[in-house]
């Protein structure tokens, strides 16, 4: 706690400022038009609060919209079962379980946000509303405007007073991920990275281009010169990916070489140093002109780069030719794609549109249906069994306890240990229940004045903010639990059991949903890296099915995704956490592999065609049983006949790419069998030691 609150700045102070202020602003108009719990529009300009403008906009809008869709379905469930409560609670439990699937299945994206709003409002509005059926409209039209008026005065304020723009902050990012990235390179190239050090270092890296995209949308929204560029941003991208990819490869073979094959290691590594020494020159171009500039360096590296290539002809004679090869093809593709990204970086800076460039690539998140569905069912479940308890207890403040079950499942459900996070929410709802009584039994009683509600609340609601901008998650159930108990309205009721009543069944709904998660999602860290693997093995499984492939850029995009996902989850420092990491990187290259494989293969003979499309189901059907945990025939010996055959040809460079890309899929199978599944004897995995130029 104390090392948090030294890390407090100015802007963190600003940022609670301007939230305390759009609370407030929120809370005397909800006054003025004597909504009946106006203190739902202070929490809500809490909910909606970020660091960035465009943050705030983005949930705003999905909150407005799943609000909206929540009420609209609490509506239409008490018309046709507010007299069967059974029903109702069916109805409702089955709709919270879709949007909960919903927002699970679309992860990270603003619009998960708009399906977990739109479950629970529904039981926000609709339990309420049931209970009185003749005011259910009058009921769902308040909380829309009490929760409509927090997002607006919190977007307001957000957005007009000191913002801090989402585009400020990509601008930011944008410009620095080139430098770190040749930093990363430079150290790799040079062999200068424990291994464990190497797989830290690229998830840093990885992490901060995956974020890019995030940050791109929200910068869109609030700055209209990101939104004019957008598609130019995009592609930047795409570049980043690929290089990524190219400087992972890069670095794998070089440590390939100099365990395998020491002597062409030691050739080869003042090619790896020249190449980091150019990206590290040329990774602060200013403008367009400067980073079309080609120096003799880069020329000259270039020349012996092609120089040093083995030739087709001795990847006949010798197989060891084909690592070497891939290498320095790795370098001469870095080089190329560091020159693309470079000389769109400068056109982002100067914010125009650079002449005769592709269309802006797709990028594709990963997405689990399977574990969207399993959440979505928790969360029915356990909206079941809350309602049970309600109708059978006939409790009076049964429906806060559904509602809270409900939110407990929505927001909890994806998380690696959900039933902790629920604990820790109950735990913190302690807090928030102790300072909520102070307020309603000591502090509220004596005010009657506007000026005099502000500054009681100003201590609790401004250090709150405080934590806010730091991300400390603990401080939302604090304003939940607050804002829910003292329901602050012009008419209040400072009924000490009532309270306790309302703190119970907090308690009560916190409990069931993570008694639920406790029961029926047990599994815990281990079983999500489980289905990231299991996820990454499917992709490949597809992409060596697939009658079309799809775009370099959408598959390294989605792997990238999944390699982040397991990066922040593993520990490079535990052998097999180390395992399961290199082995991510491991399937990125043999995707792309089995992408130029199936881009080439249209080239070849029909004989040798019919040669790779078996050793291409065999992928296919390997993975896939691989990622079952099911053993099958190895796949290794139809991609070593497939390369055989297509060696056997005249000298081509389709046939030479073809062979290239066979030997690299054989080879990082070989070199990581437990990850992909393979009975073979498991080779050492390689680490570049220093290397004294």
């Amino acid at each position: 706690m104390f090392q948090i609150i030294q890390r407090f700045t100015w802007r963190d102070g600003l940022f609670s400022l301007k939230s305390f202020a759009a609370a407030m602003l929120a809370l005397f108009i909800a006054f003025r038009l004597n909504l009946s719990q106006p203190s739902w529009s202070i929490t809500t300009v809490y909910v909606v609060s970020q660091p960035l403008a465009g943050m705030v906009l983005a949930k705003s809008l999905y909150r407005v919209f799943g609000t909206v869709i929540g009420a609209l379905m609490s509506l239409v469930f008490v018309a046709l079962f507010s007299n069967t409560p059974e029903l109702f609670c069916l109805a409702l439990a089955i709709w919270i379980g879709i949007c909960t699937s919903v927002s699970v299945y679309l992860r990270d994206a603003p619009q998960a946000y708009g399906g977990v709003l739109a479950g629970y409002s529904a039981a926000i509005i609709g339990l309420p509303a049931a209970l009185t059926p003749n005011l259910a409209f009058d009921f769902a039209v308040a909380r829309c405007l009490e929760i409509t008026l927090g997002i607006a005065c919190g977007t307001l304020l957000h957005h007009v007073v000191f913002p801090r723009r989402a585009g400020d902050a990509l601008r930011k990012a944008l410009h620095a991920t080139l430098p770190n990235m040749a930093r990363w390179a430079e150290d790799a190239l040079h062999g200068q990275q424990a291994e464990a050090k190497g797989l830290a270092d690229r998830q840093k890296i990885i992490a901060s281009v995956v974020s890019l995209d995030s940050l791109r949308v929200f910068g869109a929204l609030d700055t209209p010169a990101i939104r004019a560029i957008d598609d130019v941003i995009r592609l930047f991208e795409g570049k980043l990916l690929s290089l990524l990819a190219m400087l992972v490869s890069a670095y794998d073979r070089l440590a390939l070489l100099h365990r395998d094959q020491p002597a062409a290691a030691r050739e080869l590594q003042p090619l790896a140093e020249r190449t980091a020494a150019h990206i590290a020159a040329s990774a602060d171009a200013a403008t367009p002109e400067q980073s079309l500039e080609e120096t003799s360096g880069e020329t000259a590296l270039l020349a012996e780069i092609e120089a040093r290539l083995p030739s087709p002809e001795a990847l006949r004679s010798d197989s060891d030719a084909f690592l070497q090869r891939s290498f320095l093809l790795r370098l001469r593709d870095v080089l190329a794609l560091w020159h693309e990204a470079v000389w769109l970086r400068t056109h982002i800076t100067a914010g125009i549109h650079p002449p005769r460039t592709a269309a802006a690539p797709s990028l594709r998140p990963y997405r689990d249906i399977v574990f969207a569905i399993l959440v979505g069912t928790i969360s029915l479940l356990t909206i079941l069994a809350a309602s049970a308890f309600w109708i059978f207890t006939a409790w009076p403040n049964g429906p806060t306890a559904v509602t809270y079950a409900g939110i407990i499942c929505a927001i909890m459900g994806a998380r690696d240990d959900p039933a902790a996070a629920a604990a820790g929410f109950l735990k913190m709802s302690v807090v928030g229940a102790l300072i909520g009584g102070v307020y309603l039994l000591v502090v509220l009683p004596p005010l009657s004045t506007f000026p005099a509600l502000m500054v009681a609340l100003a201590p609790f609601y401004l250090v709150c903010g405080l934590f806010l901008s730091a991300a400390v998650p603990a401080v939302m159930p604090v304003i939940f639990v607050v804002g829910g108990l003292t329901s602050i309205s012009n008419t209040m009721a400072y009924d000490f059991s009532a309270f306790l009543n309302d703190y119970l069944s907090y308690v009560v709904g916190i409990g069931i949903g993570g008694l639920a998660l406790r029961l029926l999602r047990p599994l815990g860290t281990e079983w999500v890296v489980r289905r990231l693997t299991s996820g990454v093995l499917r992709d490949l499984g597809r992409t060596a099915s697939s009658a079309v492939p799809e775009t370099r850029t959408a598959f390294e995009s989605r792997m990238f995704d999944r390699i982040n996902a397991l990066l922040m989850r593993l520990n490079p420092m535990v052998d097999w956490h180390r395992a399961v990491m290199q082995g991510g990187f491991a399937g990125l290259r043999v995707g792309l592999n089995i992408l130029a494989l199936r881009r080439d293969r249209i080239e070849l003979p029909s004989v040798v065609t019919a040669t790779v499309d078996r050793a291409l189901v065999a992928l296919a059907e390997h993975f896939e049983r691989a990622a079952r945990n099911r053993r099958g025939a190895s796949p290794l010996p139809l991609l070593e006949a497939a390369r055989n055959s297509v060696l056997a040809l005249d000298v081509s460079p389709v046939f030479t790419r073809t062979a290239e890309s066979l030997y690299g899929i054989e080879t990082t199978l070989r070199q990581h069998p437990g990850f992909f599944g393979l009975d073979v004897p498991p080779q050492s995995t390689p680490s570049v030691e220093p290397v004294i130029a």
